[in-house]
């Protein structure tokens, strides 16, 4: 007797989540932060990934880099640190180049976080892991630009990426991206953009990213 195996598949297993981000325009005085617009908002994809949309995320970028802004309704009850996914984040992964036949970070790809309050002077930073030489010089933290508003239903962060701190951004010679991301609750409740973390390591495999175009 041939007994039946379940097997899991995800939405991951059968096309690539492909999208546009729209060009922000650079501020006078100062970092651009993303207003709220509809222009930058990222597609709602949880229920790809069998979970529930309990934040808006949007994304924009230009010469100076990337531009996230996180809007929670979750309430805000603790950060954590250097264990960022046990407590309130975000996490967003980047490559700088888009790469689908990587089955491992290659020095284009980043692993970045971002917290609602800061942990001991810490509210971001980047944590990309590599498993060969191939790879770059974390950036200085303080190099990370964030914003965020507690309030008493949710939270929101606006999170800025400057393009030094991106190896291999030049979007006038190549203008698509790998892209991911990950919120956390204290709670252990978990918003995927592209893939769940819950079926791959997503921290390590940049093939199952979205891809990216940066369009003007």
């Amino acid at each position: 007797m041939i007994e039946e195996a379940l097997i899991a598949l995800t939405p991951v297993e059968f096309f690539q989540l492909r999208l546009e981000c729209s060009y922000l325009e650079k501020q006078k005085n100062g970092i651009s932060f993303l207003k709220s617009d509809k222009r930058y908002l990222l597609p709602k994809t949880s229920a790809l990934c069998n979970e529930e949309q309990f934040a808006d995320v949007s994304m924009g970028w230009n010469e100076d880099g990337l531009f996230f802004t996180v809007l929670s309704k979750r309430p805000y009850k603790q950060s954590m640190y250097p264990s960022v996914e046990r407590g309130d984040s975000f996490e967003v992964f980047i490559d700088t180049r888009d790469v689908k036949t990587a089955s491992f970070n290659t020095r284009f790809c980043h692993h970045f976080f971002c917290l609602p309050e800061d942990i001991e002077g810490i509210q971001a930073g980047e944590i990309t892991r590599f498993r060969t030489e191939d790879k770059h010089d974390l950036c200085d933290p303080n190099e990370l630009s964030v914003r965020s508003d507690l309030l008493p239903k949710g939270y929101s962060l606006q999170f800025h990426i400057p393009a030094h701190c991106l190896h291999g951004y030049d979007p006038e010679q190549f203008n698509r991206l790998g892209m991911t991301y990950r919120i956390n609750t204290l709670q252990g409740e978990q918003q995927h953009f592209s893939v769940s973390s819950n079926d791959f390591n997503i921290d390590q495999q940049p093939s199952l990213w979205s891809s990216v175009r940066l369009v003007k």
